[in-house]
């Protein structure tokens, strides 16, 4: 048909990997015949939009991206049950792939590395550089032991022309460049409030070498960025941005990924450092949806 514009019906705020169903003709769904229109009613789900093929290619390789999530330390004991599960599909001396696929090119891939084991979802095609340059960076990071530094403080006045002083706090990374954490803010002779900064900026210090100086958290109960995306995703609840949800300094060593969920009311911060961490993040944003706090 000359006129034809195939398509795919999807939620692009809930994509999963699966299309609801498919339009040759672009009008109607090629199995009940029902329009977009009635497909959105029968669903009750208004954000349902039809996009190309190409387009659908494009949302699928980034569904795939989000689902390499960082790897996870394992026995030695499970490394070598993995690898007797089946033949691997691929393997060298250091690494190997599990011989059946989780999801299309998807398979759970185990490495070791002076004498730890770990395991994580890798495309069975990635190159054997990139592999290694990723097994590498992990075990850099996993014993890196970042040096944390006060800078000198300052005094800043409020609006209600009380003064404050802020102490900031940096820590040198595996390329020994020194990055911000962040501000220590104390008031003027109160003891209770300078107690509470205090505790406040050892957690964040605490959260920053529990997750190896690859970011950290701003509240204790979202501590774990992985488990908040994932939890995120699996109660299909909605992020709010109050302002950006993305927020980068002018010289863009880091990241910072902040708003409020909307279902719960809760607050999350977290500031991220390293480029690979940050990538998974902008493909696992793409299977939740996000909307602009009411100001």
């Amino acid at each position: 048909m000359k006129n034809a514009r195939p398509g795919f019906v999807i939620d692009p705020y809930r994509f999963d990997g699966s299309f609801l169903t498919s339009m040759s003709d672009g009008i109607h769904c090629d199995y009940t015949h029902k329009t977009l229109e009635e497909l959105r009613a029968g669903e009750d789900n208004p954000r349902l939009v039809t996009v190309s093929r190409n387009t659908a290619d494009k949302m699928f390789r980034i569904h795939l991206k989000s689902k390499c999530l960082p790897f996870k330390e394992i026995t030695e004991s499970q490394y070598y049950e993995n690898m007797d599960m089946l033949p691997p599909v691929r393997h060298t001396r250091n690494f190997f792939f599990i011989g059946e696929p989780c999801f299309r090119d998807l398979y759970t891939f185990c490495f070791h590395v002076e004498g730890r084991y770990f395991t994580g979802l890798r495309s069975v095609t990635t190159p054997r550089k990139e592999l290694e340059r990723q097994m590498e960076g992990h075990y850099r990071s996993l014993t890196f032991r970042g040096g944390v530094t006060k800078g000198p403080a300052c005094a800043i006045t409020g609006k209600t022309n009380r003064q404050y002083l802020l102490t900031p706090y940096f820590f040198t990374d595996t390329d020994g460049e020194k990055k911000f954490i962040c501000n220590l803010v104390t008031g003027p002779d109160e003891e209770p409030d300078i107690r509470n900064a205090r505790k406040n900026m050892a957690e964040i210090l605490l959260s920053l070498r529990r997750h190896h100086f690859l970011y950290f958290s701003a509240h204790k109960r979202r501590d774990d960025m992985e488990i908040f995306l994932e939890e995120a995703k699996k109660r299909r609840h909605t992020l709010l941005a109050n302002g950006k949800l993305l927020q980068f300094p002018m010289n863009r060593e880091s990241v910072s990924f902040t708003g409020t969920v909307k279902e719960t009311q809760e607050p999350f911060f977290f500031r991220i450092y390293d480029r690979d961490l940050f990538l998974y993040l902008l493909s696992t944003l793409r299977n939740i949806r996000r909307e602009k706090a009411e100001m």
